[in-house]
């Protein structure tokens, strides 16, 4: 990465995440706490996904001689998707148990920031459910939220198992901007799953209202500077 990339990058970030993080930490206020409800009853709107969540936790160990295989596949997977949306051209991908690779334009080590960092701040399969969910209303909705659960619990699962500075993935951006980029994105892409939960919203007005939130993030700054 060339300095003034590198430079301009985290300046981006470092915008980004001050404008994110308001709008996070008045998320934590609205559950944990609300001033006319109890707290139980915010939190109960992610009951049936902390189950499914906790459930993955277990299964895993019964899914362990797969689990490995399809965390790779699923890495793989997620520099395709990104790829596709920055209308790269993917040539072939390839996952093994612990291991994998995406060319793209013949090449994997040209993915772009975005592509190369999205396996470990991106839940696709989480949010493909959620833009399901928003298209259904049905009373067994609390099993769909438990196999939410179970995506979000498998995320974090791979994020655990596959982070790291040996990835070449991150080590081949200087590590500062990686995690920096990993993190900002984790922490806007958890407020857009919580309100996706909200009554009355889903994953796209959820997208819409962080957006709204960071536009007004930025007329409050600019107004404070002058």
């Amino acid at each position: 990465m060339k300095t003034y990339k590198y430079h301009i990058g985290i300046l981006f970030l470092t915008i980004l995440l001050v404008l994110t993080v308001p709008y996070a930490w008045k998320l934590v206020q609205i559950l944990f706490f609300p001033k006319h409800v109890k707290i139980w009853q915010q939190l109960s709107l992610f009951q049936w996904v902390a189950i499914g969540f906790v459930g993955y936790s277990f299964m895993r160990r019964f899914l362990n001689k797969n689990a490995l295989w399809l965390e790779t596949f699923t890495h793989e997977l997620t520099h395709i998707v990104v790829a596709m949306l920055f209308l790269r051209k993917v040539h072939s991908f390839h996952a093994e148990e612990g291991s994998g690779v995406v060319y793209t334009r013949g090449q994997s080590n040209n993915m772009i920031a975005p592509m190369a960092l999205a396996p470990y701040c991106l839940p696709i399969y989480t949010f493909l459910l959620l833009s399901v969910r928003c298209l259904m209303n049905f009373h067994g909705m609390w099993i769909f939220d438990i196999i939410i659960g179970v995506s979000l619990s498998f995320h974090i699962n791979c994020f655990i198992h596959q982070t790291g500075k040996y990835q070449t993935d991150i080590n081949q951006y200087p590590l500062l901007f990686s995690y920096l980029f990993i993190y900002v994105a984790r922490l806007i892409n958890s407020c857009i799953i919580l309100v996706a939960f909200f009554p009355h919203y889903n994953v796209f007005t959820s997208f819409w209202r962080l957006l709204n939130a960071q536009y007004d993030n930025i007329i409050y700054f600019w107004s404070l500077l002058f």
